[in-house]
């Protein structure tokens, strides 16, 4: 089972590759999440982008939720647009809790979507996703040998930085969504694409809640630029999602 958390589509893709390349399951976490107690598949992998240097909380919270079991080989790719921080580091330690052991990880390289927090007109080099399926094959070729391969399982100071409490938080203020309700046609989209379930569309427009992931999936996705991010406006051209992912992939749980 490959087990993915995605807001703009990058792991998404990648999950759905490496499971065809190794003959295996892509399952969004969020179809799962508070309903699967215990999973005791012989090999699992997780697929997930880095935020702040680190795991996503919602994939940080469904590891440590789960029961697995010891002998299962585990495998973690790690999708970013710069470093993986230490998201694989600590995904080895929630594992190593229940006596388990990640036994080998990966850095995708892809486009970051944190950019449109502070710049517009952006080029998003797309050329960088070419080989990105280079790398997936590459880690299907070691997935299906059970390779134990654990360099990437490294710390990171910018990640132990980022993370430092009164910077976390700046961090996350500086990538928390809001709604312009000017532009909000209430057609409901972030609502279902949102990974974390924490918009409602209401008649009178989207409602964000307050258990935000940061994957800025609404901020990407909105048809009509009405999700903002610390209060700016994003310009169409500047919003990104994987090519090769629909807004109808992302809602399919």
């Amino acid at each position: 089972m490959i087990l993915y958390f995605s807001g703009t589509g990058n792991s998404l893709y990648a999950a759905k590759k490496l499971a065809e390349m190794t003959g295996d399951t892509a399952v969004p976490m969020t179809a799962i999440r508070g309903q699967c107690r215990r999973i005791q598949d012989r090999i699992i992998g997780f697929v997930f982008p880095v935020y702040f240097g680190e795991l996503p909380d919602p994939v940080r919270d469904f590891i440590a939720q789960v029961q697995f079991c010891k002998s299962t080989y585990f495998y973690g790719i790690a999708t970013c647009g710069s470093s993986p921080g230490r998201a694989l580091r600590t995904m080895d330690h929630i594992l190593r809790r229940q006596h388990c052991t990640l036994s080998y990880g990966a850095v995708l390289p892809m486009i970051a979507n944190s950019t449109i927090a502070s710049r517009r007109h952006i080029h998003y080099d797309v050329n960088r996703l070419d080989h990105a399926d280079e790398v997936i094959s590459e880690a299907a070729s070691k997935i299906r040998g059970q390779i134990e391969d654990k360099a990437a399982l490294r710390s990171s100071f910018s990640a132990a930085l980022m993370n430092i409490g009164m910077i976390r938080r700046a961090g996350e203020r500086w990538l928390t969504p809001s709604v312009d309700a000017d532009r909000c046609m209430a057609c409901g989209l972030c609502a279902r694409i949102c990974p974390v379930s924490n918009i409602i569309c209401t008649a009178k427009g989207a409602v964000i809640g307050s258990h935000c992931s940061y994957c800025l999936a609404c901020v990407h996705w909105c048809p009509y630029q009405a999700v903002t991010v610390h209060g700016k406006q994003v310009l169409a051209e500047d919003q990104y999602h994987h090519p090769d992912v629909t807004a109808e992939d992302m809602t399919r749980r």
